[in-house]
């Protein structure tokens, strides 16, 4: 009897194998729906033209049956994916096998690939619309790694040895800008890459891959971000010891000044001391000039011309002024000092201008008044 076997398990000449074909995955135990399509699949490749654009690119791990992730399981390698494609029929990789890789897909001990992305390397599209439990959606847009194994949870991969040429054929770029039977384009596609990296429309595919090697890793990207949240937490502590201190010399100022503020215009002088606080302290310096320069006159008390009795000189380097309405009878000098500084006050927050201005102008109206 002449018998037909297919024992021989061959391998593809070109070394390309498909990781995920397009379409709609459930992963029952992370609780989402993969979506794998032409936008995840170009995503993918790009983002993998970035990482392997680093010096020393060793190529991205094929281990056994995802034992790689298991830390009481052996890591030791298929083989290493040293290039990505997208096609109409999904994502395919070029791999360069290890020994005992090449030897296992050659002997039709592994017939599949099975590809890894981390959840935070996916897009959340919402949940789901069909029929049972709502899943998540998601598009993964980088790829982490692969294995070989006999059960993908991604139905109608193509298998890794004795393929069909059929399914090989065809990448995403046909001159026509169709894609197979699901009629695909990557023309929206490309067209949002090409605006993101500043390129012409028309731009040729070796012009945004050299393009895209200049893209920060996924590295760079982490340690950016890291940075700029250490450096706003600074900024913060920064903005807090400037604001006691701002509020120590503020509160420094209102009591130098204390003769000439008092409760009801101490929130209008803390005010002005925040917003300008050489403006305010200029005229507050003024006004207490102005206050202080009367006070050196002899002044008769009431009754004085009975008993001939006088009040006694101050002296001005060592006395604290009077404060207006608060000792003794107001004199001339006090009433048109409480006259300038009420003016004052009133131009201040009726024109919003600065309290030194104000207090020239009300200066001006009252003693050309007197």
């Amino acid at each position: 009897m002449n018998l037909i076997l297919n024992r021989d398990f061959k391998m593809p000449d070109d070394g390309w194998y498909q990781l995920a074909p397009l379409g709609e995955f459930p992963h029952a135990a992370a609780g989402v729906v993969q979506v794998v399509d032409v936008e995840s699949c170009t995503s993918m490749v790009a983002r993998f033209k970035a990482d392997s654009a680093v010096p020393n690119f060793a190529g991205l791990l094929v281990d056994f049956d995802h034992f790689s992730l298991d830390d009481r399981a052996r890591s030791e390698a298929a083989g290493w994916i040293v290039d990505l494609v997208g096609r109409e029929t999904g994502l395919w990789a070029n791999i360069r096998w290890s020994d005992v890789g090449e030897e296992a897909v050659k002997g039709g001990r592994y017939r599949f690939l099975s590809p890894v992305w981390a959840r935070s390397d996916c897009v959340d599209l919402g949940p789901s619309t069909g029929s049972g439990q709502a899943m998540a959606r998601v598009r993964p847009v980088r790829l982490l790694n692969a294995a070989v194994t006999n059960d993908p949870n991604l139905k109608g991969l193509v298998p890794l040895a004795n393929a069909s040429p059929v399914d090989r054929r065809a990448s995403i770029g046909r001159a026509d800008g169709e894609h197979g039977k699901d009629g695909l384009t990557m023309k929206r596609v490309i067209e949002k890459l090409t605006n993101h990296l500043g390129l012409p429309g028309d731009a040729i595919e070796d012009v945004i891959l050299e393009k895209m090697q200049g893209l920060p890793g996924l590295t760079a990207v982490v340690d950016l971000q890291n940075s700029l949240t250490a450096a706003r937490t600074e900024l913060e502590s920064v903005k807090g010891t400037l604001k006691t201190v701002e509020g120590e010399l503020v509160n420094r100022h209102l009591a130098e000044f204390e003769g000439v503020i008092s409760e009801a215009t101490k929130p209008f002088w803390t005010e002005q001391l925040m917003k300008n606080r050489d403006g305010a302290v200029l005229a507050l310096g003024e006004l207490k000039e102005f206050v202080g320069s009367g006070k050196g006159e002899a002044e008769t008390t009431p009754g004085a011309a009975k008993e001939g009795t006088r009040k006694p000189l101050h002296n001005r380097a060592t006395a604290r002024p009077v404060i207006p309405g608060q000792s003794g009878v107001p004199t001339d000098t006090d009433n048109r000092a409480v006259k300038i500084r009420n003016r004052a006050h009133e131009i201040a927050k009726a024109e919003n201008v600065p309290f030194s201005v104000a207090f020239r102008r009300a200066e001006r109206e009252v003693l050309g008044n007197g």
